[in-house]
Parts: structure tokens; sequence; C-alpha cells
């Protein structure tokens, strides 16, 4: 499971940082 802000939907492309599973930043 992926934490991201509740404002990503899914389907949308974003960068997590595989470590921590933490959304980073929206492509």
């Amino acid at each position: 499971v992926v934490n991201v802000p509740m404002f990503i939907e899914e389907g949308d492309v974003v960068k997590v940082d595989t470590r921590t599973g933490e959304y980073v930043t929206r492509i």
C-alpha cells in the first residue's frame, strides 16, 4: 500500500520513494 495525498486519484502517475513508500511528487 502506498500512502499518497488524498487529491491523488487512482491512475494518476506519481513518483514514490520506494524505500519508504512515501509520496514524493506528481509527474
